[in-house]
């Protein structure tokens, strides 16, 4: 019963910010949407932020489980233009309201993007050769580049399209963490 009151309480946020910034929601817009109380809000979450950081992990989980375990990276990537693309007023009402209050799209945006990325690092060849302090390295950097080149189209009104954007990760993406991975076991090879 939680999650479902969680849930109504996210739809109701998703729906006002389709129509308006962040900051602009108050808690009674909130629950007269949803048809709840304050205290049931209050039960379930100190603030907007609070709710607002529990549904974007809340959809996060579903738009990555979306194709199922075995999706490739791309398709996976693919699917989160898309759910980008398909919230565009609700992403742009978030996008300009918290610019100025935190790293919260970035925080979600990274947790939709990172889990991409292992499953691309796993995918190559010999990459249990490398290091875990490494391998995080690698990951972290990728991330924090993709996470930044996600929210600048956010930022441009997800202009250019989606296929642009896939097209242009593909190209960044080939063979660069197969050649990272190569260099990087050859020169633990010659330390030895």
């Amino acid at each position: 019963m939680s999650n479902m009151t969680k849930r109504v309480l996210a739809a109701s946020l998703k729906k006002l910010l389709g129509q308006m910034p962040l900051d602009k929601i108050t808690i009674q817009d909130l629950v007269n949407e949803a048809e709840v109380s304050r205290k049931t809000f209050y039960y379930h979450f100190q603030d907007i932020y609070d709710l607002l950081e529990w549904a974007l992990v809340d959809e996060g989980k579903r738009v990555l489980e979306a194709h199922g375990a075995e999706a490739s990276w791309q398709e996976k990537m693919w699917n989160t233009f898309q759910y980008f693309q398909g919230n565009q007023a609700v992403i742009l009402n978030i996008y300009r309201s918290i610019q100025k209050n935190g790293e919260l799209l970035e925080r979600h945006t990274s947790r939709l993007i990172y889990p991409l990325l292992e499953q691309l690092f796993e995918a190559q060849p010999r990459h249990e050769e490398v290091a875990e302090e490494d391998r995080q390295f690698l990951l972290e950097f990728y991330s924090y580049g993709v996470v930044k080149f996600f929210l600048y189209w956010v930022g441009n009104g997800m202009k250019p399209e989606p296929e642009q954007m896939m097209s242009r990760l593909n190209r960044l993406f080939d063979g660069s963490m197969e050649d990272f991975i190569r260099r990087y076991v050859e020169s633990a090879e010659e330390k030895k």
